[in-house]
């Protein structure tokens, strides 16, 4: 049975993670993206998922009016 994961919880059981994806559509560690979909006979594992994991995006500290690192006197 050919399965497609997407939106789920990631697994190491079924799914193989090729890289991380940030995003804000997800919480961290969900399946972002499907690659190639995997295949299962009953509960056994044929070809597991290859997927795209869901990251944080980097959290940017915010402006300060008071910052100048970036004036040369």
């Amino acid at each position: 049975m050919k399965f497609s994961p997407e939106g789920e919880r990631f697994d190491p059981n079924v799914h193989q993670a090729m890289y991380e994806k940030e995003t804000t559509e997800l919480p961290p560690g969900h399946v972002a993206q499907v690659i190639q979909s995997g295949y299962m006979l009953s509960d056994r594992v044929l070809r597991p998922a290859l997927v795209a994991v869901s990251k944080a995006p980097p959290k940017t500290p915010p402006y300060s009016a008071n910052d100048n690192s970036g004036d040369a006197d």
